[in-house]
């Protein structure tokens, strides 16, 4: 099962690192070309940073829309393939390389080498031992000197390779007979694993990977970087934005690097453990101990300094397809290790999981890639914890506590959200890596939460089936990831790049959908702007509250049940009655918010927008500070089960001050010196629940940061304890010393420690930009800056862009039907001077087609503005007078109205919009014209980066 996990690790990483690197290559097609002058068109410069280039993204996605067509919208369609060909390669190598072993001239058959046939009934005799369904065929490779052995071959029809070191130890002593013994049984032990067919699937997978991926990718890249860097040899655009794509490309290689460095130790890490259980069956099955006692490594050819032996053989060791001998000794002593997930396998499902879920979002949809990424993570992990802790229940061990997995699925989650290189902009470095801590709180909250919730179930097992009582808690933890991972795709990663709602203009739009003295409550804006907007979008997603809901729910449940079999638990009286003393605190909260906002509640038939958002907004603060109290005071002083009964005890207080703040609210009036919202004493549970609906959702999260709370509060009070002398009674004469567990006090040192960073990093960042814009802010400063200007060099490229993709077409239409106009403006002024005393009328169906044609061409060229600024002012109030003059003249002539003055209005407006053509078209052409100019020369020299 462990060989089986890691299989799923290693096929995970081999095809995200394919998805990714096969659409890097691809992005270098010229097909590409299209929606990379779109961006440009609609004003993209690579050199912004990312909070202004995700807000122009935001502006400009109808133009991209419009521009792009709809297959240059979708990147990874070629990973998807890439991978699928990559599966269906290695399923043909897989077929093939058996028979390459098998071929004639490399080996021979065991009737050659045996030929009195003592060796195969020996065989056969450990075959029957093994207790094998079919008996593998035997030969042997007279070129191998050495005593071992290898199995090969597809399912049903494996053999056994024996070395003809091995023939000749059988003939030995009982001690060289011993060793062959052990040999052949480990061979048989993987037959009877089934891990023949994942060990030659591995070998399969990585060198069609290397054949197929990586040497092209290496070539392209490499190559393109080299001639780029090195010759000023560019590949289409690039040598635009050259200075600023050199971090993309090597961030490319990079993370192309660092993938095949991934790969390269799920498969190492897959074939080492395949031995590691092959040898414990194998000693199972009747081979002798001592054989790998006395077995020794090899030492290096030459002599060198202890500390570098010992570092490289650390370092070798990471990708070395077979275990040490030190190594399969301490397996054999300790077997623990194969019911687990390591810490090297937990970073690689974090990275994993994290690449695949942006790769699959652009692809498939935030939904679909959430659920296609959570369920294999959450598996996986859940499969990992409840393995562990069987095997270490069942051999009276220690069971782990799941900070060091938690924290190596967060590093893994991290570097992978880093590797996108997605909110990196032109650096190395989101502007705010900070935010990928919460990545890291999360994955530890997750395994701790999994860990707890299996001890509560696997003490209430009895005779029930493992398989079946993993299912409630494989689901639920599905549920969780998917909560998690969907969070960060739709919002989390974006603050990455900063606080992307406010700087968007959030807080105007609050001033204007709800009226009121903001200017006097500023700090309470950019703290309402800053969490509200987040919170409201958790508490009103399906997925988060039932996520949320099961983060308590699901602990209690597993409790309740423990308390009918075990009888009643003193532990879960105490968190319920602790999450009731919580409530209290939250109403507490709630009361003391309700007297202050009654000291200048508006009067009745006054506006009191701003009064009922910053009531809503307070009320929702002294209910989370009174959750998350509750939650990180229960963790500090439960010495047993602390995260079941913290997160019980916020469940219960948050559910409390829900009903007590509904009660209040119904009767609001009549509360005197608290009266908030009511003028008037009666009984209103209508306008009460309609008010508790929303905080509600505002407070639901609450749970998820009592949780992450209590996590750093139980962490940071192991670190005081250990800080701290302690006051030790002094032992009795003869008594045995309490056992000292160093790893136990540096797992709880390392949780404080990092759970104080995590509190430190999330609550920091937003209280200093909180005082920061408090204090700077004034009425004009409310309004977002538009992004900084490009240089010379990139406005010029964006204008071409511009105007190879619409400018062209458009000025030419425009130009076009306005001369038409012209045409019969001119016709009607000739016939008056040559008919004076006749009267002279518009063809009225050819000035129709002109004005329709017209109020088509002002739409269309209204869709992608111009990027410039100083010349897209003039070109839009061009365009809106022609949509305008144009529209009204097929109003009229489709009325059959002849009313003269509306006729002569039509007829200025059409005049106007021709006469002001040349000042809205002339700049453009004048600036396209010189950007024609100067683009050859730049594209040539590299001048204007």
């Amino acid at each position: 099962m462990g060989t089986t996990l890691r299989f799923a690790v290693l096929v995970l990483v081999m095809v995200v690192a394919t998805i990714g690197m096969v659409n890097s290559m691809f992005a270098l097609a010229p097909w590409d070309d299209k929606e990379i002058l779109c961006k440009f068109a609609a004003g993209f410069d690579p050199n912004l940073r990312m909070a202004d280039s995700i807000r122009l993204d935001l502006r400009g996605l109808r133009e991209l829309k419009d521009c792009a067509p709809a297959g240059a919208m979708v990147k990874n369609l070629p990973g998807i393939v890439g991978a699928g060909l990559v599966l269906l390669s290695a399923a043909a190598l897989y077929a093939w390389l058996p028979r390459w072993k098998s071929r004639r001239g490399r080996v021979i058959t065991l009737d050659e080498a045996d030929p009195d046939g003592a060796l195969r009934a020996e065989l056969m005799r450990l075959v029957a031992t093994a207790r094998l369904r079919t008996v593998p065929a035997f030969v042997v490779d007279p070129d191998s000197f050495d005593a071992g052995a290898v199995v090969f071959g597809r399912a049903g029809r494996h053999t056994v390779c024996l070395h003809a070191g091995l023939v000749a130890a059988w003939r030995g002593n009982a001690e060289a007979r011993a060793g062959f013994h052990a040999v052949v049984l480990h061979e048989l032990a993987h037959l009877r694993n089934r891990d023949v067919d994942l060990a030659y699937a591995v070998t399969a997978l990585w060198r069609v990977f290397l054949a197929l991926v990586v040497v092209p990718f290496t070539v392209l890249y490499g190559g393109s970087f080299v001639a780029a860097q090195f010759f000023g040899a560019f590949y289409g655009g690039d040598a635009v934005f050259w200075p600023a794509g050199r971090a993309g490309v090597l961030r490319a290689l990079a993370s192309a690097l660092f993938m095949v460095l991934l790969v390269v130790l799920a498969r190492a890490d897959t074939l080492r453990h395949r031995e590691l259980y092959a040898d414990a069956d194998a000693v199972a099955l009747g081979a002798q101990r001592q054989i790998w006692d006395g077995a020794r490594d090899r030492g290096p050819l030459v002599a060198v300094p202890t500390f570098l032996h010992t570092a490289r053989s650390r370092v070798a060791a990471l990708w070395s397809t077979h275990p040490s001998w030190a190594v399969r000794r301490r397996s054999l002593a300790d077997p623990a290790a194969l019911f687990s997930l390591g810490t090297e396998q937990m970073f690689l499902v974090g990275w994993a999981a994290l690449v695949s879920a942006h790769t699959l979002s652009g692809l498939w949809g935030t939904t679909a890639a959430t659920w296609a990424t959570a369920l294999p993570t959450a598996v996986l992990v859940t499969l990992a914890v409840w393995r562990s802790l069987a095997y270490a229940g069942h051999h009276g061990l220690r069971r782990p506590d799941g900070l060091r997995p938690g924290l190596a699925l967060g590093l893994g989650l991290a570097c992978g959200e880093l590797m996108t290189g997605i909110t990196s902009g032109a650096g190395w470095l989101p502007e705010h890596p900070e935010s990928l801590l919460v990545l890291l709180a999360g994955a530890v909250l997750f395994t701790l939460w999994t860990v707890a919730c299996a001890r509560l179930r696997l003490r209430t097992l009895g005779g029930a089936s493992l398989r079946r009582a993993i299912w409630p808690s494989l689901l639920a933890c599905c549920l969780l990831a998917a909560a998690g991972v969907n969070w960060w795709l739709r919002f989390g990663f974006l603050y990455l790049a900063g606080d992307i709602l406010t700087g968007a203009g959030l807080q105007q739009q609050t001033i204007r959908s709800f009226p009121g003295p903001w200017s006097e409550h500023t700090t309470e804006l950019d703290w309402f702007t800053a969490t509200m907007p987040q919170a409201a979008m958790l508490g009103t997603s399906l997925l988060f509250a039932g996520a949320t809901m099961v983060l308590w729910v699901f602990p209690l449940a597993l409790w309740l049940r423990r308390t009918r079999v075990h009888g009643p638990a003193a532990g879960l009286r105490s968190a319920v009655t602790a999450g009731l003393l919580g409530g209290v605190v939250c109403l507490a909260g709630l009361v003391g918010v309700m007297a202050h906002m009654h000291t200048w509640q508006p009067p009745l038939g006054a506006s009191n927008g701003t009064f009922s958002m910053l009531y809503l907004w307070w009320a929702a603060t002294a209910i989370w500070a009174g959750v998350t109290l509750t939650g990180a005071v229960v963790a500090v002083t439960s010495r047993y089960r602390w995260l079941p009964r913290a997160l019980v005890a916020a469940g219960v207080a948050q559910s409390v001050a829900l009903v007590g703040k509904f009660a209040l609210g119904a009767v609001d009036g009549c509360l005197g010196p608290l009266r908030t919202l009511a003028h008037t004493c009666h009984w209103v549970p209508g306008p009460s629940w309609l008010l508790t609906q929303p905080l509600a959702g505002l407070v639901l999260p609450s749970v998820l940061g009592a949780a992450l709370v209590a996590v750093a509060a139980r962490g940071a009070a192991a670190a005081l304890r250990l800080r701290a002398p302690a006051r030790q009674p002094r032992p009795a004469p003869n008594a045995p010393s309490a056992p000292v567990r160093p790893s136990r006090t540096r797992s709880l040192v390392t949780m404080g420690g990092l759970a104080l960073l995590i509190a430190v990093a999330a609550v920091g960042p937003v209280a200093v930009a909180g005082q920061r814009r408090a204090a700077a802010q004034t009425s004009s400063a409310m309004t977002p800056p538009p992004p900084p200007k490009a240089s010379e060099r990139i406005r010029t490229l964006q204008l071409l862009a511009w105007y190879t993709l619409s400018g062209k077409r458009d000025i030419r239409q425009l130009s076009a039907h306005y001369g038409a106009f012209r045409k019969q403006l001119d016709g009607m002024v000739q016939a008056a001077k040559a008919r004076p005393h006749e009267l002279v009328r518009f063809d009225s169906h050819r000035l129709r087609r002109t004005c329709a044609a017209l109020t088509t061409d002002a739409t269309t060229a209204r869709r992608l503005p111009i990027p410039d600024r100083d010349l897209q002012d003039p070109w839009s109030s061009w365009l809106g007078t022609t949509l305008d003059a144009s529209r009204t003249c097929v109003k009229l002539v489709d009325s059959n109205h002849n009313n003269p003055q509306e006729n002569d209005t039509m007829l200025r407006g059409l005049v106007q919009g021709y006469t002001r053509s040349a000042t809205a078209v002339g700049p453009v052409v004048r600036q396209v014209e010189a950007a024609t100019r100067l683009w050859p020369q730049w594209a040539h020299t590299g001048k204007g980066r």
